[in-house]
């Protein structure tokens, strides 16, 4: 079992991180999505209670991959890959990160501005800070449903490029990220600039 990331591939912590983001927004953007179609009452109010737990959840874990990423530094790019995708690579990835946490701090806000609890797993609450006012919640919950359109788009992007990748370019981008099967690949670590 491989811990550290290397050269050809990432360590169990950041392929746990990964896919763990990954499950929790598979739930939270269809949870989102129901939850705001209720009617008003107990289930919608847990739904949303529920919904605020996982969104702290992913704020954590999210946390938890940067600061692995800071400490392990991910695998190079395929030899040969041009520019151009080396960037656009970076550029989807750096905002993935951004929007997730921009995300997360519009709805706390949001909660906080709409004057509604944020209950995490009814284990504690966070104290709101904020001032009261509806007009400002109802901005921050459009700029929270934009922010959520544009995530899906990204992990769309981060999606089709991973198999892309896989099934055009058939290299290991994808596999390197992958909890089973080898890598193939034999590259130097830390990564070295190619181009």
């Amino acid at each position: 079992m491989q811990w550290q990331n290397s050269g050809a591939r990432y360590g169990v912590p950041a392929q746990t991180l990964h896919w763990g983001i990954a499950l929790l927004l598979l739930i939270l953007f269809p949870l989102g999505w129901y939850m705001t179609g209720l009617p008003l009452g107990l289930e919608k109010f847990e739904a949303y209670q529920l919904h605020k737990s996982l969104g702290l959840v992913v704020l954590s874990v999210m946390l938890l991959r940067l600061a692995w990423r800071w400490r392990n530094p991910p695998p190079p790019a395929p030899a040969g890959l041009p520019s151009w995708m080396r960037l656009a690579a970076t550029f989807t990835h750096f905002a993935l990160y951004g929007t997730l946490f921009l995300q997360v701090g519009l709805g706390i806000a949001m909660s906080f501005k709409a004057n509604a609890p944020i209950a995490f797993f009814d284990l504690f609450s966070l104290p709101n800070p904020l001032t009261p006012d509806k007009k400002v919640a109802e901005w921050l919950s459009t700029a929270h449903s934009w922010t959520g359109n544009a995530i899906v788009s990204l992990i769309a992007l981060h999606a089709g490029a991973a198999l892309w990748h896989h099934f055009v370019r058939r290299d290991d981008v994808l596999r390197r990220m992958l909890p089973f099967g080898a890598n193939a690949r034999n590259s130097s670590y830390p990564p070295t600039k190619t181009d």
